[in-house]
């Protein structure tokens, strides 16, 4: 069990992926390129576009990253490999304060042991502890801010317990609850508790209040939902519960990859995106474009 093997993104502090599955794709990529778009009822434009670039072993090499607009950027994070693992990232910015690096430092048994950060706010210490079976124990960040976050693995449970000592001293406790290798459900104790659960079947996140005991209801709910996959939209339903992110729709090649979605992200407001994805996989062949499409916007134009 590998706690990220197939999360397209991280929810906490977490050693790097490398490896083309741990980014979801359903055949190894060459490259991917993803088209975000900015849609309403005067037309489109693009806001974001993200390139992830794989050596032939299937090893990320490069992810880079450009916002449209106001507040334009480019950025460019390469990872550069050594003996079969993962040596150094380097990230390069168009604002040069955001530039960093990191080095990784193995043990004897290949196990990734430290990651050295440096970099104008990225300047930190990772260290690693294994159990005797190579799972990763612990995960420890000092940062030079004076801050300390350290996490536990549960690997019996399948969650992850953080805790953030700030620098004054105060205490930030989180929890993250998998679900195989997927996010099922997130906390932090707070005053007025706030649980985000992850259905990955319905594409649909959902946040709830008040919730007294949210480690024994998120383990509840993971258990429905093992034995029925439409649990967590069955019941939310029937709840004061908020979608903070929704795919209502999108479209597969037949190796099984999206290659166009609409989605929403209600957190604050309601942010509608078209997102399109060109995908070249390592044998050469194609699939998708990132090209605004017309026809497949037409088609989900019910969605609001």
């Amino acid at each position: 069990m590998g706690f990220f093997v197939s999360a397209q993104d991280y929810h906490h502090i977490s050693p790097p992926k490398t490896y083309w599955k741990s980014y979801g794709f359903q055949k190894q990529p060459d490259h991917a390129k993803i088209a975000y778009y900015k849609s309403d009822s005067l037309g489109y434009e693009p806001v974001m576009a993200e390139v992830y670039s794989f050596n032939k072993e299937g090893y990320i090499i490069q992810k880079y990253t450009r916002i449209y607009g106001k507040f334009a950027s480019e950025s460019a994070k390469n990872y550069l490999y050594k003996n079969g693992v993962l040596d150094s990232t380097t990230t390069k910015a168009s604002a040069e304060n955001f530039n960093s690096s990191q080095k990784m430092q193995y043990d004897a048994q290949g196990n990734l042991i430290k990651i050295t950060s440096t970099g104008k706010y990225a300047t930190y210490t990772d260290t690693f502890t294994y159990d005797d079976g190579g799972l990763i124990q612990t995960m420890t960040r000092r940062n030079a801010t004076g801050s300390k976050t350290f996490l536990e693995f549960v690997h019996k449970n399948n969650y992850i317990k953080e805790t953030t000592t700030e620098k004054s001293g105060r205490i930030i406790e989180s929890c993250y609850v998998y679900e195989g290798d997927e996010i099922f459900a997130k906390f932090t104790i707070t005053k007025k508790q706030r649980i985000t659960f992850y259905d990955k079947i319905q594409r649909i996140e959902y946040e709830l209040e008040a919730i007294e005991n949210p480690f024994e209801y998120a383990m509840k709910m993971r258990t429905a939902y093992q034995k029925n996959n439409k649990a967590l939209a069955e019941t939310f339903q029937k709840t004061a519960s908020k979608v903070a992110f929704e795919i209502p729709a999108e479209a597969r090649n037949e190796q099984g990859d999206w290659i166009k979605r609409i989605q929403f992200d209600r957190r604050f407001g309601t942010q509608k995106r078209m997102v399109f994805q060109y995908l070249k996989y390592a044998d050469g062949t194609e699939s998708g474009s990132t090209e605004y499409d017309l026809i497949f916007d037409m088609k989900v134009k019910h969605y609001k």
